[in-house]
């Protein structure tokens, strides 16, 4: 084991390390936008901004139209760089917006379908719906610049880059899991409570997938395509009450609201009683940021509830009754405790995430985790509980092995966005990092985290889960312009050779 001392030098080594074995799929992504002519790139917005226009045109009679085609042509040639070829960085950050709320319209606002099967995949189709037969270059000039502009969008105060050139992840073309099906449209829109908090899909088997909708909860069963039912409806619900987390498991459905209010229900019938309360301390309000599920050493079904406040309680789903408190310096964003109540991992508006030992004492901080270089919004501990794995604004995963807590074991880096959801799957093979958008990365465990599948998706995500057998993986989109949809991947048999997957881009 390193010394505390050496802990600095030897992160300085792997991050020379990782930046001369940086991804060479990024630099020659980045290489193919750059290439692209001023030309192309104009061509691209003018398509766009026709496109546009006719669409205002139907709306207003013209004016708005006849508008759009002017500031195009208000921006020059060369993609809106002025004759000299310079501008400053105020107008260039204006041309990329508009070029991106432009170029968007070019894939259209609605797919073209409403379901996608293995099939459509064949056919040119994505599992959202869109073909992109022909539309190469509008695509990798689109992902390119999302890429780059995305995480000024979500205020990301560092270098997207020079994260993921720390990553241990250094094989990303993996397919460890296959697309199969998708449901498309508003009816499967997973409603997102709160942008920096996205656990809004849960699966209790592979085909039970519950999801927050319109201030409802829905189960969908991927196995009858468009199906779904509703579980908790918004009228059973407490009066102004904003759902914003959610957690299922064990026959019960739990969710919380901004107010720190909470609504159960057994999934037992449909038509059963809801129960009501509120973990707000008094009478405050005291928003519920995340809840999960466990069970107590008894085999009792516990809630865990991270709060703004900086409160994590253990509610117990049979009788109510708050079974334990801790109380953090910081928001709590986020929980994960071990399978066996010795362990438990707390992330919140603080670079460091904490290590709690729940038997010792309300506060009692068995260790800190750090590395971090902005606040956390998940966290998970592994099966076996010896991992325990973080995501944060940074946009990166770390991975720490709880028995040497003070020094990272793996850091995952990601290409746009903060790290909203980590899951470990159950059989404690693979980790799931969801980004805020665009892409969902699924981490080989087994290979020291050196493995992965990066999954293409196109839009602001909502959340992902395993199935518990670890043969599914579901995932959600929840966009105003790219649509929304459920999509289920299956698990690739062992016994066949990976190969490099071509559903995700």
């Amino acid at each position: 084991m390193k010394g505390g001392t050496d802990e600095s030098d030897g992160e300085e080594e792997r991050m020379d390390n990782r930046s001369s074995n940086s991804s060479n799929d990024e630099d020659l992504e980045a290489a193919v936008v750059d290439s692209l002519t001023d030309e192309v790139v104009s061509q691209m917005q003018l398509l766009s901004v026709e496109r546009s226009a006719d669409a205002a045109v139907a709306r207003s009679g013209g004016n708005q139209g006849r508008s759009a085609i002017a500031a195009h042509n208000s921006l020059g040639s060369g993609g809106g760089r002025s004759s000299n070829g310079s501008s400053n960085a105020r107008d260039v950050q204006q041309d990329m917006w508009n070029f991106l709320d432009n170029a968007a319209q070019v894939f259209g606002n609605s797919p073209e379908l409403k379901e996608v099967v293995v099939s459509d995949i064949r056919n040119g189709y994505d599992p959202q719906g869109y073909n992109w037969r022909g539309k190469v270059i509008q695509k990798e000039v689109y992902v390119g610049y999302r890429k780059r502009m995305y995480p000024r969008y979500q205020d990301v105060q560092h270098n997207v880059k020079q994260v993921r050139q720390m990553s241990d992840c250094i094989d990303t073309m993996h397919s460890f899991y296959d697309f199969r099906y998708s449901a498309i449209g508003d009816d499967f829109r997973c409603q997102i409570g709160d942008m920096q908090h996205r656990d809004m899909l849960w699966a209790t088997s592979s085909y039970d997938v519950y999801y927050s909708h319109a201030g409802s909860v829905y189960c969908w069963n991927p196995w009858q395509r468009l199906a779904r039912r509703r579980i908790l409806d918004r009228s059973q619900m407490p009066r102004a009450f904003r759902m914003r987390s959610m957690c299922v498991d064990d026959g019960v459905v739990f969710v919380g609201d901004s107010k720190g209010d909470y609504c159960v229900k057994s999934l037992l019938a449909d038509t059963g009683p809801v129960a009501t309360g509120s973990l707000a301390a008094g009478t405050g309000v005291d928003a519920i940021r995340h809840a999960s599920p466990t069970l107590s050493r008894s085999g009792a079904l516990h809630i865990v509830s991270s709060h703004q406040s900086g409160a994590v309680r253990r509610l117990d789903a049979c009788d109510l009754s708050v079974a334990h408190t801790s109380t953090m310096d910081w928001a709590a964003n986020c929980s994960s405790l071990a399978h066996d109540g010795t362990m438990q991992c707390v992330v919140g508006n603080s670079t460091d995430a904490q290590l709690v030992d729940p038997r010792r004492g309300s506060d009692d901080c068995v260790a800190r985790l750090t590395g971090h270089l902005d606040y956390s919004f998940s966290c998970a501990l592994s099966p076996d509980g010896r991992l325990v794995a973080t995501g944060s604004q940074d946009t990166s995963v770390r991975v720490y092995d709880v028995r040497w807590p003070h020094q990272t074991l793996a850091t995952l880096g990601g290409y746009v966005g903060a790290m909203h959801v980590v899951k470990f799957s159950q059989c404690g093979r693979f980790l799931l990092g969801v980004e805020s958008a665009d892409y969902v990365h699924v981490y080989d465990v087994q290979s020291s985290f050196k493995r992965a599948q990066v999954v293409g998706l196109m839009g602001e995500t909502a959340g992902a889960a395993f199935s518990p057998d670890s043969n599914c993986l579901f995932l959600s989109v929840s966009d105003p312009v790219h649509g929304s949809s459920l999509a289920e991947y299956n698990l690739v048999s062992t016994d066949a050779e990976e190969t490099p997957h071509s559903l995700c881009y």
